[in-house]
C-alpha cells in the first residue's frame, strides 16, 4: 500500500496508526496491549494493539516499527488565535 500523505516522527514515544488505515492494509494480526495512550488534548485512549514490525519504505531506507493501531480516522483540527 502507497501512503502518499504520513507524518513520520521518529523521536516520538509511540507510533500510531489509524483503524482506517490497519483496515486498509487487510487488518493484520494484531499483538494485545493494555499501555493507554495520552493524547496532546488530555483525553486517555485504549489502542486495539500493537502491529509489529511494520516496514515502512523512506525513498532507499526502510525502517521497522512497532505501531499501536488506535481507533477510528485520524483529524486535523487546526487552531487559530487572534
Amino acid at each position: 500500500m502507497i501512503v502518499s500523505s504520513s507524518i513520520i516522527y521518529e523521536g516520538a514515544s509511540a507510533s500510531v496508526l489509524s483503524s482506517t488505515t490497519w483496515q486498509a492494509l487487510g487488518l493484520p494480526s494484531l499483538v494485545p496491549v493494555t499501555q493507554n495512550l495520552l493524547a496532546f488534548n488530555k483525553r486517555m485512549s485504549q489502542p486495539l494493539g500493537i502491529l509489529p514490525w511494520l516496514h515502512i519504505t523512506l525513498g532507499e531506507k526502510i525502517v521497522y516499527l512497532n505501531v499501536m493501531v488506535v481507533a477510528g480516522p485520524f483529524r486535523l483540527q487546526l487552531n487559530s488565535r487572534a
